[in-house]
């Protein structure tokens, strides 16, 4: 039983409380539509165009890659802290060489440490320039 304060609810509540909904999920709705439509006509951009409408790769940092995955065992000035000196590694290995140490790991370095080839390649070549 509902007491004096308390209000019915009726059909004509309900029905209004469904018109409020609907209208806020149709407001809803068409802003992702239009969002929808807007990303098939207008892509982000992803790097510039190369001959043939190829997108050209985007430039890796490899001192930032390093840094961040390397320095923690190889020093902020490849000094070598866990890890071996690698100030003049370029002298010792090629690119080729420095990629498969990086991929399979060698003596206390595990594999695996970087996972994306064009990173691997970018480091290792910028490491096989140090000499």
């Amino acid at each position: 039983m509902a007491g004096p304060n308390k209000r019915d609810m009726n059909q004509n509540d309900v029905i209004d409380s469904a018109k409020g909904f609907f209208t806020s999920f149709g407001i809803l709705f068409l802003v992702f539509l239009i969002a929808l439509v807007g990303s098939i006509f207008f892509p982000p951009k992803s790097g510039e165009q190369a001959e043939g409408g190829a997108t050209a790769p985007a430039k890796i940092d490899a001192a930032a890659v390093f840094k961040a995955n390397c320095a923690s065992c190889h020093g902020q000035n490849l000094e070598g802290i866990a890890g071996p000196n690698l100030t003049k590694v370029g002298s010792k290995y090629s690119a080729d060489e420095i990629q498969k140490i990086i991929k399979e790991g060698k003596g206390g370095m595990p594999p695996g440490m970087l996972k994306k080839a064009d990173e691997i390649k970018a480091v290792a070549t910028w490491l096989s320039e140090k000499k």
